[in-house]
């Protein structure tokens, strides 16, 4: 069940760190909850101020130098720092470029969309393309700390056993394959669903559940998928990663109600060591590289320009466009891109900025409902994957059920869905097309051009259409019934060009960037198994960038694996 007063403890907690309340302000706040009693209020004030006052104090006297520079605080950065912080003394720098995570918005899971477009949003656009009849669609990634973790639908879906198997090909290192994989994910998991010791983990920091408190429209669709013919699993992170089929209640970062992200998980129990230093609101313009080896950052912050430097490595964890726009203002990057920008070539690495990736959601196949819909959790709390194509040995469509009606902005101008109605969004999670990242120009303020050529690959187009077939026949199962006064879009059974045109028009991106700084074993790969930055030492990359394939789930928690397996090489 919800608890809104849990989670003003939460806000009171991170905004007392940031320094935005005063102690007396946090223990008047906390004592009118009534969930702390009057004797506890005191010593958890202590705890914070210990934390507030370390990170006060650091920011006071600001080295210059540290161990370890971090850049992002997203969903990798928060389990590289945690991590590393636990096994190391030495001294971590962590900037990033966003504010602390302290809106409402962020807390409440129903209310993550309301963050998109936000200042806790970089804003980004991808340029309009012929694949999706010349729409611009937006691409939502986290500016704050704790990154995507902090705005996104928290839900917490692992790879496939053919997802790692094929990075520990691409990379020619079995450390990064499925079995190992697993291994972390049970590190990192505080699982609070049946027990399944061969699966999850139940001592980690992360906090996760099966979807709870589910309206009966989320158990008459499971039952309609079974009614299909397709499988029902008890819990979509555990056999389905073998098989890559299976339908189930999501896993969500949701505790008592309120989103637990990747930095209430892993940074927050770190923040009160004297070696991690965190800076908000802070902008890294480029990377200080002297000969072949990185030893620095610039930074803009409080609007001066700063520098820091690293004596062990830099890590970008920067996220799915900064991160190899970074690069390319560092001089990293294809020769004759950088010289139309004036940049001097450090190393010259054209596969920068290309092999980009995203999934694809399909808004949508709408239902209008006899009631209006209530929104539980994330809005979201169903999912499920599935292999069409016998030749593949991953999943390559997706479908999720959303408590409201989910629509592009031309579907939902070409249908105009009532209010209270539902939506069955295929997916596309194992897209053909691969698209750019590009800069705009020398300027670090300046954001990149992102053209991610969606549905440029016909056999994208293809797939999605199975989705959308998929979501309609579960949608006319008999036990939606009761759940369906009509369908609302598309309504009847489209084929053609006409159907061509309804996925073109109704696509939308999960916001799940990868692939900008491919890994592999071959010369064209940006970076090498280590995740090293190939021709410039002590650099790294910890984020959805290094995807060779993009994962055939929610990135976010592939991102916390890719900054714990970061952790393990550095400490």
């Amino acid at each position: 069940m919800r608890n809104d007063k849990g989670g003003a403890i939460e806000r009171l907690e991170r905004a007392f760190i940031a320094g935005r309340i005063s102690r007396r302000t946090f223990i008047c706040s906390v004592l009118a909850t009534g969930l702390v009693a009057a004797g506890a209020v005191g010593a958890l004030a202590d705890e914070l101020e210990a934390i507030r006052q370390i990170q006060a104090e650091r920011l006071a006297d600001l080295p210059q130098r540290f161990d370890y520079i971090v850049v992002g605080s997203g969903s990798a950065g928060c389990a590289l720092v945690g991590t590393l912080a636990d096994r190391t003394d030495g001294n971590i720098l962590l900037i990033e470029a966003g504010d602390w995570d302290t809106a409402p918005t962020i807390d409440d899971p129903r209310a993550w969309f309301a963050n998109l477009g936000t200042e806790r949003d970089w804003g980004d656009v991808a340029l309009p393309g012929p694949g999706v009849n010349g729409r611009a669609i937006p691409e939502h990634t986290g500016r704050v700390v704790g990154g995507g973790s902090s705005i996104n639908a928290t839900i917490w879906a692992r790879p496939t056993r053919a997802d790692m198997d094929h990075w520990a090909e691409a990379s020619g290192d079995e450390a990064w394959n499925y079995q190992a994989s697993r291994e972390i994910y049970k590190r990192m998991e505080n699982w609070r669903g049946a027990l399944n010791p061969e699966f999850r983990g139940t001592d980690g920091p992360v906090w996760v559940q099966p979807a709870q408190d589910v309206l009966p429209l989320v158990d008459a669709t499971l039952a309609a998928v079974a009614e299909i013919g397709l499988p029902v699993v008890d819990d979509l992170n555990a056999e389905r990663e073998l098989t890559g089929n299976g339908f189930g209640l999501m896993n969500q970062i949701i505790k008592d109600g309120r989103r637990h992200s990747l930095a209430r998980a892993f940074l927050y129990p770190v923040l009160g060591r004297g070696n991690v230093t965190l800076l908000v609101n802070t902008s890294v313009n480029h990377v200080l590289i002297e000969g072949d080896t990185a030893v620095g950052v610039e930074c803009l912050r409080d609007g001066q320009v700063q520098t820091f430097h690293a004596d062990r490595e830099i890590i970008l964890s920067a996220g799915g466009f900064n991160t190899p726009k970074l690069l390319m203002l560092s001089g990293i990057g294809d020769e004759a891109h950088l010289a139309d920008h004036g940049i001097d070539t450090r190393m010259h690495a054209p596969e920068v900025g290309r092999n980009v990736q995203d999934h694809i959601l399909h808004g949508g196949c709408i239902f209008e409902a006899p009631e209006p819909v209530e929104h539980r959790n994330s809005a979201a709390n169903i999912s499920g994957y599935l292999k069409t194509d016998s030749a593949l040995d991953h999943p390559d469509v997706s479908i999720v059920q959303i408590e409201l009606p989910y629509a592009s902005e031309v579907i939902g101008q070409e249908y105009a869905p009532p209010a209270g109605a539902w939506a069955l969004c295929g997916g596309l999670v194992a897209p053909q097309s691969r698209g750019t990242v590009r800069l705009a120009s020398a300027d670090p303020a300046a954001r990149p051009v992102i053209d991610m050529q969606f549905l440029s690959h016909p056999e994208d187009v293809e797939y999605l259409a199975r989705a959308i077939r998929l979501a309609r026949e579960i949608a006319h199962a008999p036990a939606l019934k009761d759940h369906m006064l009509r369908e609302v879009a598309p309504g009847r059974d489209l084929q053609g060009d006409e159907l061509a045109n309804f996925i073109r028009n109704g696509a939308t991106t999960y916001f799940h960037a990868a692939g900008a700084c491919r890994m592999g074993r071959d010369e064209g790969a940006v970076v090498d198994a280590q995740l090293r930055v190939n021709g410039i030492r002590h650099l790294r990359i910890a984020d959805s960038t290094i995807m060779p394939r993009i994962v055939t789930v929610p990135t976010m928690p592939v991102c916390a694996l890719i900054g714990v397996r970061m952790a393990d090489m550095l400490a």
